[in-house]
């Protein structure tokens, strides 16, 4: 207690009123005596004996007193007496709770687990906060998503209760941004309460991100739900086939002990979940073992797992998988030159997946019978007339043509091979230069391109909303577009020694093989078969996809935040795909990032502030329990019992 205070003073005049009962109550009227002279002596004594205790008389006048304490009491509530003290500042206004809800959240060293812990103590400060406050929930995976905006208290209780928690990585800095602009536009009271263990995260700065917000005035606590953990990952794995053997396939994963001390990791390796190879691996303490093995396989798709059975905090991370894809034959017909293009023949030929037909113009079979159609280097003068009007209608009915650039290319005048190229060529330029990669496509994963030198290449210019992949000097070198319902490349890229070095290099082959294939990909297929935890399917068409929880999704753009089996759906095409953590940072569930936060066993500390603690109802009611108490005096002492009988 600070102090005292009356918030109406002036209402002390009603003590006042304490005059006039005191006046009436010694001026009342008394009991008429009749005096006898056998009592005479006896009363003038008695009256004697009356004005000397009448101070003691007015005193234990119970009812007296008890009025006399009503007025009292009812005067000072008027007055509203108060005392200030000091107390915390509950949260009030728009609050909005940041709850990291990636996996490394499913840590066990926190009882149930971290992210168990962080709703309840989300509940906690919904209980302790203000209930005309407003409430907002984002869970921070990785990128924010909003789960609740602008809500009661009970309705957020209800939200809390339903979340779960993703297998992502977790991007917190953008999360609190995005708190930050939700309450931009608030003039009330703003806080922002973000629970997280801290172990790492992507996007903008923690530290950034919670400076800004201050700025704007925004009060922000990090509360970190965190106690160590033990744990051992799988954190990387590739499953493919073989390029010139496609009956064998290599599967290479790395496991790594996030402990201090040396652990032996025991598991098995799986292929559609058959045991084909136990683990047992001793991996000192904070260090990585890589594991290769290799097998035979069949043409079918196969799901490949790896599976630790160790105990530890954090369970997600100890199985993974990769999908080996089916083998497809593609048929492709190559229109070249006599004697040209020997290094793509041979690149085409490595692949026994590709079935190659090599054509010297003017002789040129029918389209209809290929899946591609590769045009390298010709002579126009021995191209026959109407060649490219056959070519226009094949790839508008579903064909693919990737044309290479050649010398004659940009001297073929023909007006269907200019509407079918996705550039339109000007001139060939002479100057050594490298390539610039503009697109993370799938056409060049695994091909290393940085160290190869073109020595020719055409200026062009990207038409018809054409995607380009790679360019030189700004002039595109890898480019394409749909016409129709196939698909045209214009690759620049020419592996004959007079236009690059190309030639030599192993990516080569690789890069040939993955063109042929991808282009050949129906838009109802699967463009990638393996990702990680809150990656997105790219696909072009609206596909069904079943979850490894068995949840059913539909759309364009799914968010992969589970780990495990998907599949998909489109147009009659079913495919799987695998999806895992992978993610090194998220596994090391001992780790986190250095900052100022509150832990999980202390108190959050709240500013203190003046409150005004009336005293108003305490008053009224001693004036009710008073009022009740002379109500039963004058029930005891027969009052209206007196009035109803002189009433009859």
């Amino acid at each position: 207690m600070q102090s005292l205070g009356l918030s109406n003073p002036w209402a002390l005049t009603g003590l006042l009123l304490l005059i006039p009962i005191i006046l009436l109550y010694l001026l009342k009227p008394k009991p008429r005596h009749i005096k006898f002279p056998t009592i005479m002596f006896i009363t003038r004594i008695e009256k004697d004996r009356r004005f000397r205790l009448f101070p003691k008389r007015f005193v234990r006048d119970p009812l007296l007193i008890i009025q006399l304490l009503i007025v009292l009491f009812l005067v000072l509530a008027i007055a509203n007496p108060f005392f200030i003290s000091q107390v915390e500042k509950r949260p009030m206004g728009n609050i909005v709770f940041v709850i990291d809800s990636s996996a490394s959240m499913q840590s066990t060293d926190i009882r149930p687990s971290r992210f168990s812990r962080a709703k309840e103590l989300a509940k906690k400060i919904l209980d302790d906060s203000s209930p005309e406050s407003s409430f907002s929930i984002i869970l921070a995976e990785n990128m924010p998503i909003v789960v609740l905006k602008n809500s009661d208290r009970e309705t957020a209780r209800t939200v809390l209760d339903r979340l779960t928690c993703a297998d992502t990585p977790t991007n917190i800095g953008d999360s609190i941004l995005f708190a930050r602009d939700m309450l931009s536009g608030v003039k009330t009271n703003r806080e922002i309460y973000v629970f997280s263990d801290f172990s790492n995260s992507e996007g903008t700065d923690i530290e950034l991100a919670s400076k800004l917000a201050l700025r704007d005035g925004i009060d922000i606590k990090l509360i970190k739900v965190f106690a160590g953990g033990n744990n051992i990952g799988i954190i990387d794995i590739d499953a493919k086939r073989f390029l010139t053997n496609r009956d064998r396939f290599y599967l290479t994963f790395t496991l790594e002990n996030f402990n201090s001390e040396e652990i032996t990791v025991e598991g098995e390796i799986l292929v559609d979940g058959n045991s084909i190879e136990s683990i047992r691996e001793k991996i000192p303490g904070r260090s990585t073992k890589l594991i290769h093995i290799e097998d035979d396989i069949s043409p079918e798709s196969h799901i490949v797992g790896v599976r630790i059975d160790n105990e530890d905090d954090l369970t997600i991370d100890n199985e993974a998988y990769a999908i080996i894809p089916e083998i497809k034959k593609y048929s492709v017909l190559l229109i070249t030159d006599d004697d040209s293009d020997i290094y793509l023949e041979h690149a085409l030929k490595s692949s026994p997946d590709i079935k190659l037909t090599k054509a010297i113009p003017p002789v040129i079979p029918e389209f209809d019978g290929f899946d591609t159609v590769v045009q390298g280097e010709v002579n126009k003068e021995l191209l026959l007339k109407g060649m490219y009007g056959d070519l226009k209608l094949y790839v508008e009915e579903g064909g693919n043509l990737v044309v290479l650039a050649c010398s004659d290319l940009g001297d073929i005048k023909d007006p269907d091979l200019e509407v079918l190229l996705p550039v339109r060529l000007e001139w060939i330029k002479n100057l050594e230069s490298e390539i610039e990669i503009l697109k993370d496509h799938e056409i060049l994963r695994d091909t290393v391109l940085e160290d190869i030198i073109v020595k020719r290449y055409f200026k062009c210019n990207a038409k018809n909303k054409s995607e380009v992949v790679a360019e030189v000097t700004g002039m595109p070198e890898i480019a394409y577009h749909r016409y129709g319902e196939g698909m045209v490349v214009y690759v620049g890229l020419n592996p004959n020694p007079s236009w690059s070095n190309f030639y030599y290099s192993s990516s080569m082959p690789i890069f040939w093989f993955q063109l042929i294939r991808w282009i050949n990909r129906a838009d109802t297929a699967t463009v990638m078969y393996n990702f990680k935890t809150g990656e997105s399917l790219p696909v072009r068409q609206t596909v069904n996809v079943t979850t490894p929880s068995n949840k059913t999704l539909e759309g364009r753009n799914i968010i992969l935040d589970e780990i495990g089996i998907y599949k998909t759906e489109t147009s009659g095409n079913k495919e799987q795909i695998a999806v895992n953590l992978a993610n090194e940072k998220e596994s090391d569930i001992a780790g986190s990032i250095g900052m100022d936060t509150i832990n999980v066993g202390s108190e959050i500390k709240r500013e203190k502030i003046d409150v005004e603690q009336d005293l108003y109802p305490y008053l009224l009611s001693i004036v009710l329990f008073l009022l009740i108490m002379e109500l039963i005096y004058y029930i005891r002492r027969g009052y209206f019992q007196r009035k109803t009988g002189s009433g009859t």
